[in-house]
């Protein structure tokens, strides 16, 4: 496991690591992050979906999160704190991290520190994922940062490829 993870709100700045980062791994991407994807395939595109991201996070509606292996590196992954429920409140959680980085504790450190700032500093309740239920990484990524699988949703995720995927959804509590 790494013992050093950078973990930053997204910026202007990182439009153009990130653009590498997902052309780099855009193939297994485009499967569980097709806005993403389809919105980053140029300088440009890149620029103006990082601009909405940080619009989007000003209004409280999706929050972006870039990892980096050391200070200054290019985005070595992502994490996202989106479709808030603030009636509850909570709020889903999603991540990424490149092939180079995998395995190593990105992914974990990653959720562990968005789910803190979830539950400190935006005051929600419970934080969620919904996973592929082939996808034993994030499933041991979810489980080792204490969250409880709640149960199988059916067709609840289109992917990048048009299909309906039925989906793991595992649930975080705040504590106290």
């Amino acid at each position: 496991m790494s013992n050093y993870v950078i973990i930053t709100p997204l910026v202007a700045d990182d439009a153009d690591g990130l653009l590498g980062l997902i052309a780099e791994e855009r193939d297994e991407l485009a499967l569980y992050f097709p806005v993403t994807t389809a919105r980053m395939t140029d300088r440009k595109s890149a620029r103006r979906y990082v601009a909405e991201l940080l619009e989007r996070a000003k209004a409280r509606e999706m929050y972006a999160f870039v990892l980096r292996d050391h200070e200054g590196a290019e985005p070595s992954g992502m994490v996202f704190l989106k479709q808030f429920d603030w009636s509850v409140p909570k709020c889903e959680i999603a991540y990424f991290v490149g092939r180079t980085w995998r395995r190593q504790g990105y992914a974990t450190y990653g959720v562990i520190w968005a789910m803190d700032h979830a539950f400190s500093v935006l005051g929600v309740h419970k934080v969620y994922a919904r996973v592929d239920p082939g996808n034993t990484a994030s499933i041991k990524v979810l489980e080792s940062c204490g969250f409880a699988q709640e149960g199988l949703l059916r067709h609840d995720f289109r992917s990048g490829d048009g299909r309906l995927l039925d989906v793991l959804y595992f649930g975080c509590l705040r504590a106290g």
